[in-house]
């Protein structure tokens, strides 16, 4: 039981983009957790090891996040991991 716990707290998106869903980020947003992404528009200089805070989603799944004070966007599909 606890290594199924630990998988459902970090989820990895593979290479095409597709294995995180809008409701992972969802659960990310409303458990307080952190992600990790290539690129963010908005915050060209994102370094894609510092964590970034989920704020929102939209139907699109367009993430706001935020990262030292800073807002910016991020496509699901370059999200590389969730941690809640």
């Amino acid at each position: 039981m606890k290594w199924l716990k630990l998988f459902e707290d970090f989820k990895q998106n593979n290479e095409e983009g597709d294995l995180l869903k809008q409701e992972d980020i969802i659960k990310c947003i409303e458990k307080g957790g952190i992600m990790y992404a290539t690129i963010v528009q908005e915050i060209p200089e994102n370094d894609p090891k510092e964590a970034l805070k989920a704020i929102d989603i939209d139907e699109d799944g367009l993430i706001t996040v935020e990262q030292n004070n800073k807002i910016g966007y991020v496509k699901i599909e370059d999200v590389e991991k969730i941690e809640f």
